[in-house]
């Protein structure tokens, strides 16, 4: 049973993992599921249980999660206003980020995705100006900025996803030891 729940506490986190890169997709709360699950469901005595995953650990994990999970929503709307945009572009931009992935995704699956990542919000930003009547340039910047905020809330998702990999993977080492 142990061996199963650990099982599915690793795809979790992989899967969550996996979500770190849509946009929306709460990829933080997923790998958090699996300490959780592992957590919530072990018959193991305390002192055969791993070790680090306790109730005060999946707290303050699950918070850093949330705080994650927050910062994906809050990135591209900052990078396009520190860019200039005004809230044509910044809603541009977050229906670009949700489009953009579905638009290219026929171009090669998860690559595809990947590059309507990239290239919706910036779309969706110009757009968004361009209709607001603002010119090329105020839109290409406010694109810019929609994109460098997605890039850093994609980092800060997989530094913590990255991070839960490591903290089970080193629980199930220190057990084995």
């Amino acid at each position: 049973m142990e061996a199963a729940l650990i099982s599915v506490a690793f795809v979790l986190i992989l899967l969550g993992c996996a979500f770190v890169f849509l946009p929306g997709l709460p990829g933080p709360i997923v790998a958090w599921t699996g300490p959780f699950v592992y957590f919530a469901f072990s018959k193991a005595p305390p002192e055969e249980a791993l070790p680090f995953i306790g109730a005060g650990t999946l707290v303050a994990s699950g918070i850093l999660a949330l705080l994650a999970l927050a910062f994906d929503f809050l990135s591209s709307w900052w990078g396009a206003a520190k860019f200039g945009a005004t809230w044509r572009g910044g809603i541009g931009a977050l229906v670009g980020a949700i489009a953009g992935p579905v638009v290219f995704s026929p171009l090669g699956g998860f690559i595809g995705m990947l590059i309507g990542l990239a290239v919706g919000p910036i779309v969706g930003a110009l757009v968004g100006e361009l209709l607001g009547g603002r010119g090329w340039r105020e839109g290409a910047r406010a694109g810019w900025g929609t994109l460098i905020g997605a890039l850093a809330a994609t980092a800060v998702k997989l530094l913590y996803c990255t991070g839960v990999f490591a903290w089970m993977l080193a629980a199930t080492l220190a057990d084995l030891l």
